[in-house]
């Protein structure tokens, strides 16, 4: 098998009218499709998709638990041109604070905010050296 490419990335999601409202009018991305228990946004190169859980189990045919603050298992990074800005607009818009912004040493500076889901969101920054 060769992979080609990374496409899409869908998010299970508790409310897709919540999700949709902060993945659309909180960070700015495109909507691009609409459906009863699926949205689908322009993310860059790669699309972000929303589908509810109940959408999800039924198609799996199990029930799902929902993802935990406490345990992350996957985080989504953004990059924005000014990482305390973004930080302090998705504060004012009530997204939850997880990691202020902070210069790393890698060359970036990242702040890390969850999703009306509990999800990570990360705000990088990349830094001029």
């Amino acid at each position: 098998m060769q992979v080609e490419v990374l496409d899409y990335v869908i998010l299970i999601v508790a409310d897709l009218e919540q999700s949709l409202s902060f993945y659309a009018e909180t960070l700015g991305l495109r909507l691009q499709h609409r459906a009863e228990s699926y949205a689908q946004l322009e993310a860059g190169t790669t699309r972000l998709a929303l589908y509810t859980r109940d959408a999800m189990e039924e198609t799996l045919g199990t029930v799902l638990d929902p993802p935990r603050r406490s345990a992350p298992s996957f985080e989504l990074g953004f990059k924005v041109s000014g990482c305390d800005e973004a930080f302090e607009e998705l504060l004012a818009a009530g997204a939850s604070a997880v990691a202020h912004p902070t210069d790393r040493p890698w060359g970036q500076r990242t702040a890390y905010v969850h999703d009306p889901d509990g999800n990570l969101i990360e705000l990088a920054e990349d830094l001029t050296r």
